[in-house]
């Protein structure tokens, strides 16, 4: 597997975030540059229509004129398109980033704080109050009284060499059934898991590596191959974040995921124990 990380995943988090910031700044600039041009093409154009209206063309006006004017305002006219029309493709990207870049933080922080301690339950109960998009729904299905969530753990799917195991998959197919009520509930979480897509968390005793992030990489794509659908959210959970798993997770975010139909993919340190060194990881995505 291809995994050359850009400039900005081989920097802190610090520094990442800097780059972001840096970026920004030179895209309002380059915003502000081309207003000025826009506005001085449209006051220009404004005059030109007064002057018109006015009568003041007549006495410049022919047919060979008129042509040379229309000529050189369509060039104008292009030539101000473009850069601008560039300006917003680089725009659209550097908000999406941005938005993906909170999205993920705010996720990765939120169950890093709601989790005591790392383990299956602890993560679904993460999930529930961090996870905006399927909380509300997630939280009514673990207060009814049909289930105690066993049915998202260690979840096997496929048969023989192709069997993968995981260690938490939520999808609309594990949804259970109860009476009435629950039923409500459980239709509920069952169709926002069906446009959200799947929740899968794999839970490693030690530290992340890259290794971990490979195999859960090929988990992925055997889940979304068998299964037809889309992942909505994917977390690794471990004592600690390497740096080369980081890399290899920001590599697949941004050059990946959208090709496995997999929305995001986390790596979320939580120790057993409270650090010493107070450092905590910081998603930034790359492109």
């Amino acid at each position: 597997m291809k995994d050359r990380p850009s400039d900005s995943d081989l920097s802190s988090s610090t520094i990442l975030t800097a780059n972001f910031g840096r970026h920004s700044r030179e895209l309002i600039h380059s915003v502000e540059k081309n207003l000025y041009v826009v506005i001085g093409l449209i006051g220009a154009i404004a005059l030109l229509s007064i002057m018109n209206i006015l009568g003041v063309l007549d006495y410049f006006s022919s047919s060979r004129a008129d042509r040379i004017v229309d000529v050189t305002l369509l060039v104008v006219l292009i030539a101000v398109l473009i850069p601008l029309v560039v300006l917003l493709v680089k725009s659209r990207k550097v908000l999406e980033r941005w938005t993906e870049m909170f999205d993920r933080n705010t996720i990765a922080t939120a169950m890093r704080i709601a989790m005591t301690r790392r383990d299956k339950e602890e993560a679904i109960r993460a999930l529930s109050q961090s996870v905006g998009e399927i909380s509300e729904p997630l939280e009514k299905y673990m207060m009814s009284s049909k289930s105690d969530l066993r049915e998202f753990f260690d979840v096997s799917v496929g048969e023989g060499k192709s069997r993968t195991t995981y260690d938490i998959l939520i999808d609309s197919s594990r949804v259970m059934n109860g009476g009435d009520d629950d039923m409500n509930k459980s239709n509920s979480l069952r169709n926002v898991l069906e446009d959200y897509g799947a929740v899968i968390v794999k839970i490693v005793d030690g530290n992340i590596d890259r290794n971990d992030v490979e195999s859960f990489i090929d988990s992925l794509t055997k889940y979304v191959s068998m299964s037809k659908k889309q992942i909505g959210l994917s977390i690794i959970i471990g004592e600690e974040i390497r740096p080369e798993a980081q890399e290899l997770a920001n590599y697949f975010t941004s050059e990946r995921r959208g090709r496995l139909s997999v929305n995001l993919l986390l790596l979320i340190d939580k120790p057993s124990y409270p650090s010493t060194s107070g450092q905590q990881s910081v998603f930034i995505p790359t492109g």
